[in-house]
């Protein structure tokens, strides 16, 4: 896989000018003394001049100077521009390379980017070796920044500083240059301490495709895609327990959490036994660490209680811890006005699947149900047959199905309103499925490949195996996300390798807003070779 790779050149400002539009550009760097590439330097200073003030201590803070050359320096400022001056002269017949990197912001904290590079040769010859490779979040397939990649030149000591470093930039490109011919090894870093070692109890390291590289002179290398991914193995502890009325509860948890089809609410009274049950409401998107719900019976003022959770998880899947303190009833009246939250039909419904629509509170008003109005293209049903309530959802039913190339709109009554508040889904229609047609390459065809593909909604998910070649026909024309990888050892997971002793990552390939379209065969081809 060919990598492009542009480095933009550009910096940050100490002293913004009032007035104007607002500054969301990074600067940029005017000139460097000497330039990138100068051969035989014998000069102790280098200098950066900037298109504006840079955030001193920023640039300090991302200064690097590689290989490692044990001497001492200090960065004078004059105005726009930085110099860094070395204590004492640099080796002999030796590539320097002067790196600022991207997290360089200006005062209104605008940051560069991308990494500005200056490097000289004090020999007759610059080295011009290259190793180029792109790390991407194994979750959502987008650019992973935030982290190193350390590259170590032959011999290897782990135990020491990494001989370069590199951050990927905002498309996850990292790229090491101006290197000399000879073996090397990579692999990702989260440095939390900045010291280009890895700490193995502290800081996670993800490995690359390959344990090791051999450059030849002036010669040029990639190692592809590689995937950075998180194992949190943390439970989501429940933190606080709050009453907002008799029976509205506000489920405070130390990260963010979801319900799922196996959450269970019991409520136990002071001497142990199962009071009452609760119901989940909603997860508010702004707070995704607070979650609502309602106890089925009152929990009243000056009784203490003890809640028992199961089936809350974070996003990862591990399930929530409860909280063993007990919590006190309340007289608290429920002011909150009955509203609609939301329904399940948002991406689509299967011709045979129910429209349910859930209430921010449990549903007591029969209105809501008689003022119920079915649209079936041109006629307006009132009496819909087998709509019902439970708890805080109201279920509207087919008839079998919903009619083939019918358009259905449906009119549900909105206490708050007082109207009646229209609802659009998409029924989808089965001749207007579509397909996919997933063609993989790989050097070990012998291994199978898992498929996992989903909408955001969770409306249509497909989990399955397959050799090199698969067809799926009969999806509902939406966006989906697409996850495969080659399961080497049979496991059913994706292992992620290690660095040390090196295990090399599964193939694997994501890719969201894979778009299926209308009676068409969608076509992915991918290439592990």
């Amino acid at each position: 896989m060919l990598l492009v790779v542009t480095l933009f050149f550009s910096c940050a400002t100490p002293i913004a000018p009032t007035g104007g539009p607002a500054d969301k550009v990074g600067p940029k760097v005017e000139e460097t003394s000497p330039r990138t590439g100068t051969v035989n330097f014998d000069g102790r200073e280098v200098s950066f001049e900037f298109s504006e003030f840079v955030n001193r201590s920023s640039f300090e803070k991302e200064l690097i100077i590689e290989p490692d050359l044990s001497i001492d320096y200090e960065v004078k400022w004059r105005r726009k521009t930085a110099t860094v001056e070395f204590k004492s002269d640099l080796p002999d017949s030796t590539t320097v390379i002067i790196t600022v990197g991207g997290n360089t912001t200006d005062t209104r904290s605008n940051k560069i980017g991308a990494p500005i590079q200056l490097a000289v040769s004090t020999g007759d010859e610059i080295d011009k070796g290259e190793i180029l490779g792109r790390l991407r979040n194994a979750e959502t397939g987008e650019a992973q920044t935030g982290v190193k990649v350390l590259l170590y030149r032959e011999p290897f000591d782990l135990t020491k500083p990494a001989n370069y470093s590199s951050e990927p930039d905002t498309g996850g490109v990292f790229r090491f240059g101006y290197l000399r011919e000879g073996r090397y090894k990579a692999f990702a870093l989260e440095d939390r301490n900045r010291n280009k070692i890895w700490d193995a109890e502290n800081e996670i390291a993800r490995p690359l495709n390959a344990e090791f590289i051999t450059l030849s002179d002036n010669g040029k290398d990639t190692l592809d895609v590689a995937y950075w991914f998180e194992v949190d193995t943390l439970k989501p502890k429940l933190q606080a327990i709050g009453l907002l009325s008799t029976q509205r509860m506000r489920l405070r948890f130390g990260e963010e959490v979801r319900f799922t089809p196996q959450t269970s609410i019991s409520i136990e009274d002071s001497s142990g036994n199962e009071y009452t049950t609760a119901f989940p409401l909603y997860i508010p998107e702004e707070e995704p660490f607070i979650a609502f719900a309602y106890a089925r019976q009152p929990l009243t003022a000056n009784s203490s209680y003890r809640l028992n959770i199961t089936g809350i998880s974070d996003p990862s899947g591990n399930e929530a811890i409860g909280l063993e303190e007990s919590f006190l009833g309340s007289d608290q009246e429920d002011t909150v006005s009955q509203d609609i939250l939301t329904f399940n039909g948002e991406n689509g419904l299967y011709p045979d699947q129910s429209l349910i629509v859930e209430f921010i509170r449990p549903i007591s008003q029969q209105e809501v149900v008689d003022s119920t109005v079915v649209i079936e293209g041109d006629v307006d049903f009132k009496n819909w047959p087998n709509i019902t309530v439970q708890d805080n959802k109201l279920t509207i039913p087919p008839q079998q199905n919903w009619l083939e190339g019918v358009d259905y709109k449906f009119l549900v009554w909105n206490p708050k309103s007082r109207r009646r508040q229209l609802i659009d889904p998409n029924i989808w229609d089965p001749v207007n499925f579509g397909g996919i047609e997933i063609d993989v390459t790989s050097p070990d065809s012998t291994k199978a490949f898992r498929l996992q593909l989903y909408d955001d909604k969770n409306t249509f998910s497909i989990d399955s195996t397959f050799s090199n070649f698969i067809s799926i026909e009969d999806i509902p024309p939406i966006k989906y996300t697409l996850v495969l990888f080659q399961d080497m050892n049979g496991n059913g997971i994706w292992d992620y390798g290690s660095v040390d002793p090196y295990i090399k990552p599964e193939p694997y390939y994501i890719q969201q807003n894979i778009n299926i379209q209308r009676g068409f065969t969608s076509e992915v081809k991918i290439d592990f070779r």
